[in-house]
């Protein structure tokens, strides 16, 4: 039984928990954008917005007295009208679990008939979008959401995928990876929309791995940080690089010169790059993504066993 139901039990028999339910910021996305396992209509009814009523899981149903269930429907009708078209996340309890913690949710479905999930990133965040913990998790255990309903689920986040410590809970929130337009990792590494939809599970993995090691930045402390390096089908390097800017003001960058080096120290490729508006905030980390074309390499198989990148002066 889920020790959010426990304490309920304990609320009944009049033991205080130290804990009130209480409906967290939604973290909202389009259900197109969802990974769902069944078909999203084109055509969309013409309310904008919908209410979304209780949906119980038949495991929940049978674990939940009557007084529980009328208190889960208070909550559930008590939520803001969903966007007609949108899935959405609403936290209503963080509680510690013998593997790490568990966070208690709706899953709402804004969708005019019934959708089954599959696997996704879901997300613990706290303070000004600082990431927590990270997991996926099979929402297809679910089963099939009801058109415009909410179903309450407990995720538990293992341990292991904790990046903060020593934290207080206080002000988090349950979101969709994908829905996110702005992610902080550990030592401010920020990452933007445009790369939490771009990158994929095994580049994340390499981020969050990095901002984990990741010494402090000194005061006024300005380096690049190799993070990935590949070769693509079209022959072109591929590096991933982090920008860290430990100083008082923002960095603007609108073009970098920049070589490419191998194990050997020898230059790979190298080339002058555009990069419109890249701002890195003081205090804080940023990645980008720098692709040396196949003409602008001046070494062939080249060892990238290690390597990095130089400023060309």
């Amino acid at each position: 039984m889920f020790s959010f139901l426990k304490n309920w039990r304990k609320n009944d028999a009049g033991q205080t928990t130290g804990t009130q339910e209480t409906v967290k910021e939604e973290s909202v996305m389009p259900a197109g954008e969802a990974g769902l396992k069944t078909p999203v209509p084109t055509a969309v009814p013409e309310q904008t917005e919908q209410a979304t009523s209780l949906s119980l899981h038949p495991s929940w149903e049978k674990e939940m007295n009557a007084q529980q269930k009328y208190a889960m429907s208070f909550m559930a009708n008590d939520l803001t009208a969903i966007q007609v078209g949108h899935v959405a996340l609403a936290g209503i309890h963080l509680h510690p679990h013998e593997e790490g913690v568990e966070v208690t949710a709706f899953v709402r479905n804004g969708l005019p008939q019934p959708v089954r999930l599959g696997k996704m990133n879901l997300l613990v965040l706290i303070g000004d979008n600082e990431l927590f913990a990270r997991q996926e998790f099979d929402l297809a255990e679910l089963d099939e959401i009801p058109a415009f309903s909410a179903r309450p689920w407990s995720f538990i986040f293992r341990r292991e995928n904790f990046l903060l410590k020593d934290v207080m809970l206080l002000n988090w929130k349950l979101a969709f990876e994908l829905a996110q337009k702005k992610l902080v990792l550990p030592q401010q590494l920020e990452l933007e929309e445009s790369w939490i939809k771009a990158l994929n599970d095994t580049q994340k993995n390499s981020l969050i791995e990095l901002a984990r090691n990741l010494p402090p930045l000194q005061p006024n402390e300005v380096n690049v940080q190799s993070v990935q390096l590949s070769l693509d089908e079209e022959g072109a390097y591929r590096a991933l690089l982090l920008i860290r800017n430990g100083s008082e003001q923002a960095l603007n960058f609108e073009k970098i010169p920049l070589s490419l080096h191998d194990a050997a120290g020898d230059i790979i490729a190298q080339g002058l790059f555009e990069l419109g508006s890249l701002t890195v905030n003081p205090h804080t980390s940023k990645p980008w993504l720098f692709i040396f074309p196949k003409e602008s390499i001046v070494k062939q198989d080249a060892d990238i066993s290690r390597w990095k990148t130089a400023l060309i002066q």
